[in-house]
């Protein structure tokens, strides 16, 4: 597998090391049992790999999670848990094995400062409780590789990180898995999300056995953990699980359950993956039929039962490669379906506009550079060359050459732009109109980068997709990361502003307000203004812009103002790049607002070489599939 990413990631995100030794202070008494942890960095105690749902698997896959078995003895809580399965990623492991993880991965982590029992037993007030959603697509991903001791030790906050069935095990609707008898989680589809509900009900019961207030939960999570966390504020069974949610660069669209529960139409296009025609590919994986045609026609001829059977009898590996192989055209990421039930049936829009249903306080936020991150992938963008010297030891190529960087910057901005109008600016404005003045903002600007191999990296990446983790994590003391990193003189600017938006993080979790941070001493963020006003805090270094609030809204007439006037792009450039954010599901803009863009002159032009450059990307399928949809 190729390690290109390999260049990024050990930039942003940090695989967490901990002490073995288990102090006798961290014995705890949960609903299931003892539990022990041990001694993690920044004079936290942290418990590794606690079971908060029964292994879904047999007859518990797709199925709603069942609570945990009590165990006996002592919980020895001294390592992580197995990721969730997944295709293997450099994100998470070099191994050569196409798959990872494990079915059985319902899972959650606990850090806390290093309390005794007395001490928590003596508490005035127990501490807020962040619970944290990874990333990943909703493909790929794991706990493991966050480390939120400096968060909890600095700001005396619980915090959780959590694991979730992902891809077609967490989120699936082949209609043979439910019938007329079945609940209505079962019918639903949303096994991922019903598991980051399990998790906030363990931590609504036993949370206060490490210092939390169970009255007290915020939920937070970054790219696909931000839609997850999104979800479940659009979920009426979350509702009094948790009291305030931050969303990091989500998204806020859901699954087609149209698509899902359908066969793919002959120009294959659709928004979500068809669970007809994984099942197909699934037949014919197990040579029960040679082609799609016939694995149609069989599927059809089947039993509920005999189809629900072949289903449950297969082994992961089959399934994700069966539902990787079914994607379609102009089809975004995995995300939760608009049930009814589990997720509203307006979808997590619905959330923000029914003003009748319980909100509670939120923080929607993206970074300046969001697609930098993909478009630096792209060959037809940056040249990459093989890597030499000991820059071999992390990445088998380097990129060596912006082609054009002009065009790279304003189609960098574009897709960012549209991703913040979409997953902040319309959002908060929705939120807000519906009443809820708890709502807030931010833009992360930092992008303070190194030069590596005559590249700079702040034109690369920038402050590129999942770059604010490390920030909101804090955790940027390693050797690599200051000499890989950061810029001349840019790590003490960049500690500060981490200190900053974990102070921000914090009180917002105490006090559903992030204010002026915890000691009161930050510029103020206020929550976002309807019409003229203040609406999103920028978080930047002092050695930049600082911290300010920004009264600028993206919406789309602005948007399309500004592209018409770019002068970095001539005329059909401009309509690609509105091409190219009209493609998929709706997200960016629509095919009625692309035809009317401009007079109309970029209705009519000829797109087939855009259209194949798109549709037969050859990036990893989880980040491909990230991008597609964002």
């Amino acid at each position: 597998m190729t390690r290109i990413f390999s260049f990024f990631i050990l930039t942003i995100l940090l695989i967490s090391g901990c002490s073995e030794n288990q102090p006798t202070d961290s014995l705890r008494e949960v609903a299931q049992g003892q539990v022990i942890g041990i001694e993690g960095n920044n004079n936290t105690y942290a418990w590794k790999g606690i079971p908060f749902a029964q292994p879904p698997l047999g007859d518990l896959r797709w199925k709603p999670p069942v609570e945990a078995n009590n165990w006996e003895g002592l919980l020895e809580a001294n390592s992580f848990a197995s990721s969730c399965f997944q295709r293997t990623s450099s994100l998470e492991s070099e191994s050569e094995e196409e798959w990872s993880g494990s079915e059985d991965c319902l899972y959650l982590n606990v850090w806390s400062p290093n309390f005794s029992k007395e001490e928590i037993i003596n508490m005035d007030k127990k501490l807020p409780v962040m619970m944290w959603v990874h990333g990943g697509g909703n493909t790929v991903g794991s706990a493991v590789m966050y480390d939120p001791s400096l968060l909890a030790d600095t700001h005396n906050v619980i915090v959780v990180t959590v694991q979730y069935r992902m891809g077609p095990l967490g989120w699936f609707r082949h209609p043979s898995l439910f019938n007329d008898g079945s609940s209505q989680e079962e019918r639903s589809g949303n096994f991922g999300t019903l598991d980051n509900i399990m998790a906030l009900k363990w931590i609504n019961k036993n949370v206060e056995q490490f210092g939390g207030d169970s009255n007290n939960v915020t939920i937070f999570g970054e790219s696909a953990g931000a839609h997850n966390v999104t979800a479940l504020y659009a979920s009426p069974l979350a509702q009094g699980l948790f009291h305030r949610a931050i969303s990091e660069s989500g998204i806020v669209s859901d699954s087609s359950i149209e698509a899902s529960e359908s066969y793919l139409s002959e120009e294959g296009i659709a928004p979500s993956i068809s669970a007809l025609e994984v099942f197909n590919k699934i037949l014919i994986a197990n040579d029960l039929a040679k082609d799609e045609e016939s694995a149609k026609v069989l599927q059809d001829s089947m039993t509920p039962l005999q189809k629900k059977s072949l289903l449950i009898n297969q082994s992961p590996e089959v399934i994700l490669r069966a539902s990787s192989d079914s994607r379609p055209k102009r089809g975004g990421m995995t995300r939760a379906y608009p049930d009814g039930h589990v997720v509203l049936r307006g979808g997590i829009q619905e959330a923000f506009t029914n003003k009748e249903f319980k909100k509670v306080p939120i923080i929607f936020g993206t970074n300046k550079d969001e697609t930098k991150f993909f478009n630096a992938m792209n060959r037809n963008f940056v040249k990459w060359e093989p890597a030499s010297g000991l820059f071999k030891l992390v990445t088998d190529e380097m990129p060596t050459e912006i082609i054009d960087l002009d065009y790279y910057q304003a189609l960098s901005f574009y897709g960012t732009a549209f991703w913040k109008h979409r997953a902040v600016d319309n959002p908060s404005s929705q939120l807000t109109a519906s009443g809820h003045k708890d709502t807030f903002a931010y833009r992360f600007d930092w992008d303070e980068l190194a030069t590596v191999n005559d590249m700079d990296l702040s034109l690369l990446i920038g402050s590129a997709h999942a770059m604010e983790i490390l920030f909101v994590m804090g955790t940027m003391e390693g050797r690599l990361f200051k000499s890989f990193l950061f810029g001349e003189g840019a790590y003490p600017a960049a500690k500060k502003l981490s200190n900053q938006i974990q102070s921000y993080w914090a009180e917002f979790a105490y006090t559903g307000n992030p204010g002026r941070g915890r000691d009161g001493n930050l510029p103020e963020w206020s929550s976002w203004s309807l019409g003229e006003g203040n609406k999103y805090l920028v978080l930047d270094s002092e050695n930049d812009q600082g911290i300010y609030m920004s009264d600028i809204e993206y919406t789309k007439d602005y948007l399309l103002s500004r592209l018409i006037k770019d002068d970095r792009l001539d005329e059909m450039q401009k309509c690609e790049v509105l091409y190219g954010l009209s493609y998929g599901d709706g997200n960016g803009v629509t095919k009625k607002e692309f035809n009317r863009f401009w007079d109309g002159r970029c209705a009519n032009k000829d797109y087939t070489n855009l259209l194949n450059l798109i549709e037969n990307d050859t990036l990893e399928e989880d980040l491909s599939s990230q991008r597609k949809d964002n």
